[in-house]
């Protein structure tokens, strides 16, 4: 049995395994990846990419590269499916992130540039190879892989399942997804299409037969879906000339769609594990929970669970840092996905009304693309602007700043520096107001990070009446925030809140 111990294993290739190994990899562990795909998917899958993903992805290192992909989609709108006149469009330009947009992309780029980028860190996705079994002990976990050359047994420290819906990890570790398992049915197609709508929002057409969806990709290409009733038994897509006959009645004969690449029929499931964390053995993204496609939450979710769960992961996994710290995974990431289950699965029910519901769901709808407010607290809500974890364990507030901890970092207003830019140096961010501590703050933190001297406008965000610090942990969300600089302070949140061993201060 070869001996990997301080090595992670990632179960699956898909853009939340390979965000975890490229976090994880940028932290300087040993990953390991597999996939049991031989070849990558040609399937479109998840498309959209909100605006705390696109955060997360710019400090990875890889946004650049995925834009030149995709389109950048600046609103939502409503169509009355039957005239084609908008009944009311959620912009998303006042969203606070420098990415206030949804950026429509199919997953196999996605893929394809995380793939690129885990690579240039030094990670290599070994395909066709599946995880077969595993048993775990406090010092490691003995898995099996089956590849082309048959099967072998190695042991690593620990192991995170982003295997998907059908996760063979989940049931390795004996667990399973709870939830409704029976739903609404949707065709979906991914072509080129010619369309007299143009290609700046994402398009919900509602009509008495069902309702439409048209997310618009790169070029010509879009997404196109369709509530239908349950397809017939042994049906697994609808023909080319079945969704364009539904466009033609439901999008107004607006819609003119090619030669597909891809062709299916889905039914929406609402479901989530009972906890994330199985002592070495972790689940995230859609083996963790699956929901409706509705607000294309679930790739984004999926990686907001590997950004969370890499840094703490790398800190155990180097012995930085104990065990008990892994336990905030769990903690803070399930809530969250519940609340992400109950969002898709009420959005869904919006989409889906008919009759009486129907009538209630345009006024909602109304006062949604015409009420600021509204509009913008719906958009941010979308985007996962609004996640926060003030209730988590690690966020340790100290005196009168304007900012809490749990939140996510806000950038400097009147500045063009970002947190998402400080961030692509890995580790913490420690900014600092007043210089009196900056050098002892410099040695408590140590390699942990790197520190910021904060100018006026950075002051002003944070609200410091004085002097103050603020730790700004390797996903974007605040630590510890004080109005004080004392490097104790320091000292204490990192040994108490983060478990990290402490060198002794005489």
């Amino acid at each position: 049995m070869n001996a990997t111990s301080d090595t992670v294993l990632v179960v699956g290739a898909g853009p939340v395994g390979l965000t975890a190994a490229a976090q994880l990899a940028r932290f300087g562990v040993s990953v390991r990846v597999i996939e049991a795909l031989e070849q990558p998917t040609t399937e479109s899958r998840a498309v959209g990419v909100h605006a705390r993903s696109l955060e997360m992805l710019a400090s990875l290192g890889v946004l650049e590269r995925l834009e030149a992909l995709g389109r950048r989609i600046p609103a939502l709108d409503v169509v009355d499916g039957r005239t084609g006149r908008s009944r009311n469009r959620l912009d998303l330009g006042d969203m606070a992130s420098r990415h206030p947009y949804v950026l429509d992309v199919a997953q196999p780029d996605t893929e394809a540039v995380l793939a690129e980028r885990a690579a240039e860190l030094g990670v290599v996705v070994e395909r066709g190879v599946a995880l077969t079994a595993l048993s775990q002990d406090d010092d490691g976990v003995d898995v099996t892989l089956r590849g082309a050359d048959g099967e072998s047994t190695i042991r690593v420290g620990w192991v995170l399942g982003a295997d998907g819906g059908h996760s063979t990890t989940r049931r390795l570790v004996g667990t399973e997804l709870d939830g409704g398992f029976h739903g609404q049915h949707f065709a979906m197609a991914d072509a080129d299409v010619e369309t007299s709508y143009a290609p700046d929002a994402i398009r919900m057409f509602t009509h008495p037969d069902g309702m439409g969806m048209l997310f618009p990709l790169a070029g010509a290409r879009a997404r196109i879906m369709f509530l239908v009733d349950a397809p017939p038994e042994g049906r697994t897509a609808p023909t080319l000339a079945e969704m364009q006959a539904m466009a033609h009645v439901r999008m107004g004969g607006a819609v003119k769609m090619g030669t597909p690449r891809w062709l299916t029929y889905f039914e929406v499931h609402h479901a989530q594990v009972p906890q994330y964390r199985f002592g070495r053995v972790f689940l995230a993204g859609d083996a963790a929970h699956i929901h409706s496609p509705a607000g294309a939450q679930g790739m984004n979710t999926g990686i907001q669970d590997a950004a969370n769960l890499a840094w703490k992961l790398a800190l155990v996994a180097q012995g930085r840092a104990d065990a008990a710290l892994l336990d905030t995974y769990n903690d803070e990431r399930h809530p969250v996905g519940a609340m992400v289950v109950r969002t898709t699965t009420t959005l869904t029910d919006v989409g889906t009304a008919s009759g009486p519901q129907a009538a209630l769901r345009n006024i909602a709808m109304y006062l949604v693309g015409h009420v600021h407010a509204i509009n913008n607290a719906v958009g941010s809500t979308m985007a996962e602007l609004t996640i926060n974890y003030r209730d988590s364990a690690l966020s340790v507030h100290h005196g009168r700043a304007a900012v809490k901890a749990g939140e996510h970092a806000p950038d400097p207003a009147g500045t063009a520096v970002a947190v998402e830019d400080l961030l692509t140096t890995p580790g913490f961010l420690l900014v600092v107001s007043g210089a009196e501590h900056e050098a002892a703050l410099r040695e408590v933190l140590g390699d942990l990070g790197t520190v910021v001297t904060a100018d006026a406008a950075l002051v002003r965000a944070y609200g410091w009446p004085i002097d103050g610090m603020a730790l700004i942990r390797p996903d974007g969300y605040l630590g510890l925030v004080a109005d004080s600089a004392h490097p104790d302070v320091l000292r204490d949140y990192l040994a108490t809140a983060l478990r990290i061993a402490m060198r002794s201060s005489s």
